[in-house]
């Protein structure tokens, strides 16, 4: 009897270890930031703030004017890609919100004097993309260098405009394992 039950003991173990999956999926994580709580983003394209994003959600609440301006810049960590950009929630009377994006970590001109070339992707969003992913309509900007799917590894930085009334956006930044 004594056997059976370290047999079955023994057996218990060998069956827990080899239950160690590493394919399991990290949770997801997620980082917030709102201009609210945190602060106005900078304002100046060759000095824009640095998010530190993280594989998962990175949500991004700014408010923007014709006087306000939000340029930030992030790094989707190698091994990693920028899925998708979707749009939490928009809030505007006049719905017209802008996003650029551009490869590395200052934009190239400020917001007077952008071309669409100058651009990586960018995009007029506003209250009927609520809920969408957007990422894909950027790459397709007439005149930007233009992508398609999702952006890999790398620097990225963002410019937000609102040349209207004054706007509410909430983006959320999905980066997931390649």
């Amino acid at each position: 009897m004594k056997k059976i039950a370290l047999l079955a003991l023994g057996l218990s173990f060998i069956i827990a270890c080899s239950n160690d999956d590493d394919t399991t999926e990290p949770p997801i994580q997620s980082f917030d930031y709102n201009e609210n709580l945190s602060g106005d983003l900078s304002n100046l394209n060759t000095a824009p703030d640095v998010l530190v994003f993280v594989g998962g959600q990175n949500t991004i609440t700014a408010s923007q004017s014709s006087n306000d301006v939000d340029y930030f810049t992030f790094t989707v960590p190698d091994g990693y890609e920028l899925s998708q950009i979707v749009v939490d929630d928009y809030e505007s009377s006049d719905d017209a919100g802008f996003i650029g994006i551009v490869n590395g970590s200052t934009f190239p001109t400020d917001a007077a004097t952008t071309n669409a070339s100058d651009l990586l992707g960018g995009l007029v969003y506003g209250v009927p993309n609520r809920g969408n992913n957007i990422l894909p309509n950027m790459g397709t900007l007439n005149g930007a260098q233009g992508f398609t799917g999702a952006l890999p590894a790398g620097a990225y930085s963002i410019w937000l405009n609102q040349t209207g009334a004054t706007s509410e956006t909430a983006l959320n930044f999905i980066i997931v394992k390649q």
